[in-house]
């Protein structure tokens, strides 16, 4: 079994982490999803470095099976999956939904 986490800026999806009894990995996601929080930032004037930094926040640890390389690419699979590109536009625009 691996922990794994996500990190989001605000409700937007930006990495991936997990660790098991061997260490711990870190995964990126596609450039989409850094583009996405650039533009969000932006688009809500959070801009100045401290105003965006203090949007990132890791999510609540997950137990999942598999190693620590497993259980983050499946994670990051998922988000890609349930993050099309119009769905990370209406995000860039700070939409609801």
């Amino acid at each position: 079994m691996a922990k794994v986490q996500i990190y989001y800026w605000k409700d937007i999806p930006y990495g991936v982490r997990a660790r098991d009894e061997n260490g711990r990995v870190t995964k990126q996601l596609p450039r989409a999803f850094e583009a996405t929080v650039d533009a969000a930032a932006m688009a809500e004037g959070q801009t100045e470095a401290e105003q965006y930094q203090a949007g990132f926040v890791w999510g609540a640890t997950e137990e999942r099976p598999g190693s620590a390389e497993e259980a983050a690419q499946a994670v990051v699979d998922e988000i890609v999956a349930a993050y099309p590109p119009s769905r990370l536009a209406k995000l860039a625009r700070r939409e609801a939904g």
